[in-house]
């Protein structure tokens, strides 16, 4: 009885024990959901490392980022200056405000790639998890007339 009582337990622990998938929640930006917990930039990288290709994908886009942010900032920082300026009833020097405008301009696709290739390795995660939801194996009770028995499908 110790025997088909460990062999249920390993069985029931096969169908339990799945991976989870990584769901994208649509609140603006990138934010990622495993099981309740969010991710972010980090968790996700964590996460990715057993999947040597999304790995390698979210690497990527953390560098388009990096370039991103520098160029989103210095773009921001040069038009923000030439307003105050304007406010304060200085001239506007428009080599420096239309300089921050075209940093912006570079930076938006850089930051839309960047956003592609984390949602790429994030399906890329999903797709090497098992495809559906439902257990590889199945454990089930048969009785008849006779005898009462475990039956396992895979």
């Amino acid at each position: 009885m110790k025997i088909v009582g460990a062999i249920i337990f390993l069985f029931v622990n096969v169908l339990f024990a799945q991976a989870q998938e990584i769901k994208k929640v649509s609140t603006g930006g990138y934010h990622y959901q495993l099981g309740d917990d969010f991710l972010n930039i980090s968790d996700l990288d964590r996460v990715l490392e057993s999947n040597e290709e999304a790995h390698r994908l979210l690497y990527d886009a953390r560098q388009y980022r990096g370039i991103s942010q520098i160029l989103g900032f210095a773009g921001g920082a040069l038009i923000g200056y030439q307003l105050g300026n304007l406010i304060t009833g200085k001239d506007f020097d428009n080599v420096q405000g239309f300089l921050g405008a075209g940093l912006i301009a570079i930076a938006i696709p850089i930051n839309i790639r960047q956003t592609r290739k984390i949602e790429t390795a994030v399906d890329l995660y999903n797709s090497g998890l098992n495809p559906s939801n439902e257990p590889s194996a199945q454990l089930s009770f048969i009785s008849t007339g006779s005898f009462i028995g475990l039956s396992l499908c895979f």
